[in-house]
């Protein structure tokens, strides 16, 4: 598996965690714990390591929210995207995650599914066995926190 979808998740895990270094821990945590609780069922290989992963790079993410302060300079990186659209900086991909990491875990999964895999509320609603409506609540209230935290900044650019 390693072999085949090793970059994929590689890849998800330096999406979400924003540097390199700390996506490789991710990888290999994501791999460790695959192997320690193997499913019962399995549909989708890749989607299984997805969630794992996701769940590792959040892990991550909260243990460093609880150490590391934001930085005064990912601050005024995010004042100045305001005023000049540009690329996301990895900072502020950091700073996005970290955001993330604060909502509930539900929460978190539907906002990564739609925003950062591209899934519908339905495609949503039927991997996570909740109905379309309540993913809908759900995402609205998650990305409205985004929205308070980065103000008109979460909202941009975000398919709706």
């Amino acid at each position: 598996m390693y072999e085949q979808m090793g970059y994929l998740v590689h890849r998800r895990c330096l999406g979400i965690l924003g540097n390199a270094a700390d996506a490789n821990d991710a990888l290999q945590d994501t791999f460790m714990r695959a192997l320690k609780y193997p499913p019962k069922t399995l549909e989708s290989k890749l989607g299984w390591l997805y969630g794992i992963a996701t769940r590792v790079c959040f892990d991550q993410l909260t243990r460093r929210h609880r150490t590391q302060p934001w930085p005064e300079k990912l601050l005024t990186q995010l004042r100045e995207l305001r005023t000049q659209p540009k690329a996301p900086q990895p900072d502020l991909r950091l700073s996005l995650a970290s955001e993330l990491a604060k909502l509930d875990s539900a929460t978190r999964e539907m906002v990564v599914l739609r925003h950062l895999d591209g899934l519908t509320q339905e495609e949503i609603a039927t991997q996570m066995g909740y109905s379309r409506k309540w993913v809908g609540i759900k995402l609205r209230r998650g990305e409205e926190r985004l929205r308070q935290a980065f103000g008109p900044l979460a909202a941009e650019g975000e398919p709706q």
